[in-house]
């Protein structure tokens, strides 16, 4: 079945299509025996994967026996039909089957553990949580893993997600299983979206009518309307995934969430991590810069546990390389114009200034610059001041913005936060982050210079400590160490760098020491300095003190006392 997006006033996620349970050998040990992680199809290559997602307008007539009219409805087709799979794509794959296959290695239905897990109820399970070694109240250990995808908007990650789904099926029907009977339905992925500034409890209500909707059932929904509570809605909601085996919640939007009808960021991020700890049911949150809240100190606090099995996806604008490239060489193939109008350097770097490497802009900017073609230019060539034109028109509202972000200038986050983030809480997270973080796009740069400095830092910490044992002050020691750090700039050879700062350490130590000896030296000698009356009287610093007693300098003194000769001395006469 065709993946679809079911939509009503309550509620949009995705559909995808069921099968029966067909069972693989598999290569890891931990998967063997395991019916839900055997059900899985084989992971795709990269090759399949990339012929599978990409996608353009289905059109194969003569361009030239269209009107007007219908070559414009054509290019509308170009947004919904055009999809361009890049190599992130892949790399999403790749983690989403495995977090899938990772979360089922806990949730064995062949296991007693499983159905100790139904006996004792998904929602006490919940409610007792986790203790400082990751045990639930049954002594076991989930192996489900969460991931966040936060980024641009307009950069397809929801997309992204709902084309790599379709991919796997939702809903395996297992009857038998190794000669045994195994009669349950295996819901592998679900994937909703948050409601507009609503609660988590509203999120629980469109997690139960799709569960409702997908299995052709009304039980899950009614279960919401007992009882309305945001507690008693996440327990339900908890045992609903058990019950329906849920091998991965995508909830998308999350951005929506309204924190102050959730009870603040740290009820919101303990529903999700807690969902993930003691359920082992795998989460992937998608939404946008706005969503940057779920990165402040609650965040890090509450995943204190899961910190190995957690990653984060950060997305920004494509950077003007060779990513943007491919994505422009092949969106520049969809043309209906009458005129084909080859691309060059000049037209891409118009495209990519105009739409600073947003792909959604950037496909609408195209769409909108053929249509003013076809109904404004004789010739319907494109230029690059058709270009501009067309984007100083379309994209009038946006292009303020993109003009402060092209020259880097400072934006509000409270203003554009769909766009930019908090640079400065941002930048802090990524300095005190221990988890493991992907960051895609422009935002990489920022990224690889937080990494440089958090380097820096931790070495001119490390060097400092090591200067300070040698016997420096704390202040010589953080010199030093930035001395080093400075003129060895990433420099990987650590013996290397602690060599130089000793070697800075005993030169100082050594100077010290010099100073100190003359010093002492100075002493001695004030100590051993004479009065002029004590010299003996043929001493001629005695003779000169005398002198000037009597008003005579020191020549006139050493002559009267014979011990200076006339010039002619030594002159030996003929």
């Amino acid at each position: 079945m065709k993946t679809v997006e079911m939509k009503s006033d309550r509620f949009i996620y995705l559909k995808g299509y069921q099968v029966n349970a067909e069972y693989n050998e598999q290569i890891v040990p931990e998967n063997s025996g395991n019916p839900f992680i055997e059900a899985l199809p084989k992971r795709l290559s990269r090759e399949v994967l990339y012929d599978q997602l990409y996608s353009t307008p289905k059109f194969n007539g003569n361009i030239e026996d269209l009107d007007d009219e219908d070559r414009i409805e054509l290019i509308q087709q170009i947004k919904p039909s055009f999809w361009l799979p890049l190599t992130s794509h892949f790399n999403k794959y790749r983690s989403l089957y495995n977090m899938i296959k990772i979360g089922y290695q806990s949730r064995n239905p062949m296991t007693p553990m499983y159905h100790r897990h139904l006996s004792v109820g998904y929602d006490k399970i919940l409610e007792h949580g986790t203790d400082e070694n990751g045990l639930n109240i049954l002594g076991h250990i989930q192996t489900a893993q969460q991931c966040a995808e936060i980024g641009l908007s307009g950069m397809g990650k929801s997309r992204s997600y709902d084309k790599l789904l379709s991919l796997i099926p939702q809903v395996i029907h297992h009857t038998n299983y190794m000669d045994k009977q195994l009669t349950c339905k295996q819901v592998v992925w679900l994937k909703i979206e948050c409601p507009s500034n609503k609660s988590i409890g509203a999120l629980c209500r469109n997690f139960y009518t799709a569960v409702d909707d997908l299995l052709g059932t009304t039980y899950y929904a009614d279960l919401a309307e007992k009882d309305g509570r945001i507690e008693a809605l996440a327990k339900r909601m908890a045992k609903v995934a058990g019950l329906i085996n849920l091998g991965i919640l995508v909830i998308d939007e999350i951005q929506r969430v309204n924190r102050a009808h959730s009870g603040g960021d740290e009820k919101m991020i303990d529903f999700i991590t807690e969902l993930t700890n003691s359920i082992g049911i795998p989460i992937i949150i998608i939404g946008t810069f706005k969503a940057l809240y779920i990165f402040k100190t609650s965040l890090a606090n509450t995943r204190r546990g899961v910190a190995d099995s957690y990653g984060e996806n950060i997305t920004d604008r494509m950077k003007d390389e060779w990513e943007w490239e491919q994505f422009i060489e092949s969106l520049w193939d969809l043309q209906y114009t009458k005129s084909f109008t080859e691309i060059t350097s000049e037209i891409k770097s118009a495209m990519y200034y105009h739409t600073i490497g947003i792909p959604d802009f950037a496909v609408k900017l195209f769409m909108h610059v053929q249509s003013h073609a076809i109904l404004y230019s004789d010739t319907e060539k494109i230029d690059v001041d058709m270009i501009e034109k067309v984007a100083n028109k379309t994209l009038r509202l946006v292009q303020p913005i993109f003009e402060r972000i092209r020259n880097g200038d400072e934006v509000d986050p409270k203003e554009f936060d769909d766009l930019k983030p908090d640079w400065i809480s941002f930048n802090s997270y990524l300095m005190d982050i221990r988890h493991r973080i992907q960051i895609d796009g422009q935002m990489s740069e920022e990224h690889k210079r937080i990494i440089l400095q958090k380097n820096k830092k931790t070495l001119i910490e490390q060097l400092s400590s090591f200067a300070s044992k040698m016997g420096c002050t704390v202040e010589d020691a953080k010199k030093y160490a930035i001395t080093v750090e400075r003129e060895n700039s990433g420099s990987q050879d650590n013996e290397k760098l602690y060599a130089e700062v000793a070697k800075l350490v005993l030169e100082h130590r050594g100077s010290q020491k010099n100073v100190e000896s003359i010093e002492q030296v100075n002493k001695e000698n004030k100590k051993r300095k004479k009065r002029p009356e004590e010299f003996d009287s043929d001493d001629i610093r005695f003779i000169a003190f005398e002198g000037l007693k009597g008003n005579k300098t020191a020549d006139e003194a050493l002559r009267d006392a014979g011990l200076v000769s006339s010039y002619d001395e030594f002159i030996i006469s003929e």
